[in-house]
């Protein structure tokens, strides 16, 4: 094993210890909350008070909530590629032909370049 791989590997496993949330004291200091003690604060209990068929309860909403979601994702796109493939035919039809003739004619009249012309005078 490399030194990276091993060092990753301690980290990870700190990390994995460091994340149980654990009850802990919370003061109540007029309108504000601290973890740190203040004069005239009541200390609260903070933690879950729900018990465990609760929390499996919200677990198992939760999980099929996510699920309806992706397939209400799924049914989105399958719609939005639908709708995509019906208009792109539609935007090549809308194309206007053009008359190769006419166009010809059209740019051997026209100068390659400007040329500046007076006012004609009338003839007498």
């Amino acid at each position: 094993m490399t030194f990276f791989f091993k060092y990753a590997l301690v980290l990870i496993a700190a990390s994995a210890l460091s994340t149980g949330a654990m009850a802990q004291r919370v003061y109540k200091c007029g309108s504000s909350y601290s973890q740190i003690p203040c004069p005239g604060g009541v200390a609260l209990q903070a933690g879950d008070g729900r018990t465990a068929a609760q929390r499996a309860a919200a677990d198992k909403t939760t999980r099929e909530q996510a699920a309806q979601a992706k397939e209400l994702e799924k049914i989105r796109q399958k719609d939005d590629a639908q709708a995509t493939a019906v208009s792109k035919p539609a935007k090549a039809e809308a194309k206007p032909v053009k008359d190769k003739a006419a166009t010809a004619k059209k740019k051997s009249k026209e100068p390659e370049y400007f040329t500046a012309k007076g006012v004609a005078e009338p003839k007498k």
